[in-house]
């Protein structure tokens, strides 16, 4: 056996170790036996915690040391909780090494030896030089702080797909956000079209992501949209606030000798017509374009239309006259009289066909050669199509085999050019509705919220009644009780009196007793009877408060629903229609449509259901009137102020803000692992925190970055999710540590925990009315919670493995939820198409819409309302 020593003085106690045998060895203590070499170490630098100490102990020491588990009150985990200490006071002083019960212990000088010898976790000794080192640390002031673990060595992400870890909805439901690794993919849902990835560009300056879009430097774990137009995005001890930008020309405006009253662009020759009959032709693409003037009509240029191959463009002007213009040279070919005033232009069947729409509401279909006729051709086909005449016609496939085209009223017309038959008549929605729909919404939120308060008021109301019967009742029996007791007394006293006046009359004896024995019990009696009614008193009292708390929140809850209601009868009558349609181009393959309504606005609509996409006005669209033409980078806006502005098919999100840092663990302490805004998106919170250490729940104003609050010692591990109630006042999580909880947001205090899930709490979201919470947890449940009773109303058991995510849709009572068994579910009902475990999961405000991501990193997005599969976007 080899017997350390601490130093040479204790060199001679070794023989007499030797001697003493294996016998006493198991008896005295290792420690006091076996102290260890402390080694005598030199830096030229300071021994620095995070780099030098916390590693070590990590190993040896924090196992049984830390946060969660501090054995004897003490935690290693930093400088400032080893000068703390534990039960027996500092674990440390600085430039006290030799005299610090940390080292002593960790040399086995003290009788409690550290590690001690056969633990558990197997944690070894510390060699003499790391114990030289701790001491040294010691000795020099125990500096340092950050934890060597949290020093990130950031890596290129793998080339293959991610997993789809987070995922969520923009206010309207337009948009669908997916976090895959350290990228952020944006879906329009309406049309199923890409916008874009996410790049930081500061990033984008680091040589690591140069070829990637990066929108975070590690994998984005928590996403959530405040409206339509702020995005957050959670990573490593950093939240990322992105906004939606403004609609802004694409360089320099051109502008015109005269405003455009027609307008026509392909991918090389734009021209546009104006009210003398002038038209102006040019190259959108060069950033200084010659404008050639083009002059035969003397009336204003009612239509223009340019061929595929932009060899000519025709022209209509009022008072019926067509001229075919070659676009080289800027002459006129030929002209003729159409049979009515020509309102719209269009080329179809790669420029075979020439379209019309006539003043008489005709839509006429010509032949289009380059060998120009003498004289106007015969029509081939004709269709009277609308009382109205069409403003603009398109030939959304390249085939030319349908037309699509609008007047003044808000509707999109699909008409088949082979014979005129109507095959869409798709209604354009009204951006205002969306606002009915959310103050409808939450119309029947306070509705419900109002009946609920409503209903707690009449229990609370009969259970005041019902202790005031009892009240009555045990103040009835006690007065009953009293005079029981006191007529007992009485004879018990007369019978005690009569006795002593013949103590030897057995009799009497026998009666006092009995008297006295029966006043006794009487007295019990009447004292069980008087702690009744003080009882009774305490209850009636605690009742009429609970019930002037109900007073108090049903007239609360009954003030909200009527303000709701008035805000939604005033909206529903402020609901106007559309204006005018003036022009239109379609985007993306023609899955999208921009039309230009009177008064300058711009809006972008699904050409296959109508809904509202985006808008835009002002600087973009221009204060009158605006005519549309494709271009190669978006789309040509020719304005009422003579501009011609070059727009993006889409309104970018650029990066805002970074909350948080990296290397400073004191922001965010790590990975933020779940995010919600409040609804004005003035707050968001943020949830994360130390794996079995400590559970972190922050709030910041997203106007400035700032810190609004911090929740002390939220959860003692990770908090896996958090949401704002839908009132904004309440703030609830779920952590590792198997609890949920809710939060005040005004001062962070604690208003509820609800035990019951036996494995981390996964998940969380809440009603519409504020009143319940649905949580799912690693043991396989789907809980359900009461927030007025702060009790478990429901639990349910039908899933195979982990319930990962949970979302609450709509105003009803369906929730969402997907894990681990591939499965994403309508409360039990399994939706088509998931497959793979599923990490997230997430729902457009009306519930409509449900978005879910996993481990196979494909986004799917469904239709609740019909339940099924709307979309996969790898």
């Amino acid at each position: 056996m080899t017997i350390r020593t601490l130093s040479k003085k204790s060199a001679p106690c070794l023989p007499l170790f030797c001697r003493l045998g294996a016998a006493v060895l198991t008896v005295l203590p290792l420690s006091a036996a076996s102290p260890l070499v402390i080694a005598e170490v030199k830096r030229d630098k300071p021994v620095d915690f995070a780099k030098d100490v916390y590693p070590l102990l990590k190993r040896s020491c924090l196992a049984c040391h830390n946060t969660t588990k501090a054995k004897a009150g003490l935690n290693l985990e930093s400088p400032q909780t080893i000068l703390k200490g534990g039960d027996t006071g500092p674990a440390a002083a600085a430039g006290k090494g030799m005299e610090s019960l940390l080292l002593r212990s960790a040399a086995h000088i003290e009788e409690a030896a550290m590690p001690p010898p056969g633990n558990k976790v197997n944690a070894p000794d510390l060699t003499p030089e790391e114990l030289g080192l701790l001491k040294l640390w010691i000795d020099q002031g125990l500096k340092g702080g950050a934890l060597s673990e949290n020093v990130a060595e950031w890596r290129p992400f793998p080339t293959h797909r991610p997993p789809v870890a987070a995922v969520a909805f923009s206010a309207s439901g337009r948009i669908a956000a997916a976090a895959r690794g350290n990228q952020i993919h944006l879906t329009e849902v309406a049309t199923g079209i890409s916008l874009g990835h996410l790049v930081d560009p500061e990033l984008a300056k680091l040589e690591l992501y140069q070829k990637t879009s990066a929108a975070d430097r590690d994998a984005v774990m928590s996403l959530a949209f405040g409206g339509d137009d702020l995005l957050a995005s959670g990573g490593f001890r950093t939240v990322r606030l992105w906004r939606r930008a403004p609609f802004a020309g694409l360089g320099m405006a051109l502008e015109l000798p005269a405003a455009a009253v027609s307008f026509a662009a392909t991918s090389g020759v734009a021209a546009a017509g104006d009210e003398k009959g002038v038209i102006r032709l040019w190259n959108p693409t060069e950033e200084k374009p010659v404008i050639r003037e083009c002059r035969q009509h003397n009336t204003p240029v009612k239509a223009l239309a340019i061929s595929p191959d932009s060899k000519f463009f025709v022209s209509a002007a009022l008072g019926r006259k067509v001229v075919v213009w070659s676009v080289a040279s800027g002459q006129p070919v030929f002209q003729a009289d159409a049979p009515d005033e020509v309102t719209a232009l269009c080329f179809l069947k790669n420029g075979t066909e020439l379209a019309s729409s006539s003043a008489d509401g005709l839509l006429r279909i010509y032949p289009f050669s380059r060998e120009i006729p003498s004289a106007l051709p015969p029509v081939l086909r004709e269709w009277k199509v609308a009382a109205q005449p069409a403003q603009t016609l398109i030939a959304p496939d390249p085939a030319g085999t349908q037309i699509l085209w609008i007047n003044q009223e808000p509707s999109l017309r699909l008409t088949d050019s082979a014979d005129g038959k109507l095959l869409a008549d798709t209604t354009l929605e009204n951006p205002a509705q969306l606002a009915i729909g959310h103050a409808g919404r939450r119309q029947q939120a306070h509705q419900r919220q109002s009946d609920a308060r409503k209903a707690r008021l009449t229990a609370a109301s009969e259970t005041v009644k019902k202790e005031n019967e009892n009240l009555l009742s045990t103040h009835q029996g006690q007065e009953k009780t009293r005079a029981d007791w006191q007529r007992k007394l009485a004879l018990a006293q007369s019978a005690a009196a009569s006795w002593r006046a013949s103590s030897d009359d057995k009799a009497r004896k026998e009666s006092a007793g009995k008297t006295a024995t029966e006043a006794a019990t009487a007295e019990r009696a009447f004292a069980d009877a008087r702690t009744n009614a003080e009882l009774a008193v305490r209850l009636t009292g605690l009742a009429m408060q609970n019930q002037a708390a109900a007073e108090g929140a049903a007239a609360a809850a009954g003030t909200a629903l009527a303000e709701n209601t008035s805000t939604l009868e005033a909206l529903k009558k402020a609901l106007t229609p559309l204006p005018a349609l003036r022009s239109m181009t379609l985007l993306d393959g023609g899955k999208t449509a921009l039309v230009a309504l009177e008064g300058g606005h711009l809006q972008w609509h699904s050409v296959a259901s109508g809904e509202f996409l985006d808008s835009a006005e002002g600087t973009a669209s221009g204060p009158g009137p605006t005519l549309l033409a494709p271009a190669s980078s978006g789309v040509l806006a020719a304005r009422s102020d003579n501009k011609v502005t070059a727009l993006p098919s889409r309104r970018p999100f650029n990066m805002e803000r970074l909350i948080g840092n990296t290397d400073d663990p004191a922001i965010l302490s790590n990975r933020v692992i779940s995010l919600s805004f409040s609804s004005d998106a003035r707050l968001l919170a943020s949830g994360g925190g130390v794996p079995s250490r400590s559970g972190e729940a922050k709030i910041w104003n997203t106007a400035d970055g700032s810190a609004v609050l911090a929740l002390a010692d939220p959860h003692s591990d990770t908090i896996n999710a958090i949401a704002f109630s839908p009132d904004d006042s309440l703030l609830a999580t779920a952590g590792s540590d198997r609890w949920a909880r809710v939060f005040q947001v005004s001062d962070g205090k604690k208003t509820a925990s609800f035990e019951g899930h036996s494995g981390q709490v996964l998940g969380i979201t809440w009603r519409s009315d504020g009143l319940a919470l649905a949580t799912g947890g690693a043991d396989k449940t789907l809980r359900y919670w009461d927030l007025l009773d702060s009790k478990q109303t429901r639990s349910v058991t039908s899933f195979g493995k982990e319930v990962s995510a949970v979302a609450w849709l709509g105003t009803g009572d369906i929730v969402a939820s997907g894990g681990g068994d591939s499965n994403v579910r309508l409360n039990e009902e399994v939706l088509p198409g998931a497959k793979g475990f599923c990490f997230t999961v997430a729902s457009d405000p009306s519930g409509k819409l449900l978005a879910a991501g996993g481990e196979d990193g494909i986004l799917r997005i469904w239709q609740t309302g019909i339940k099924k599969l709307l979309r996969e976007v790898p």
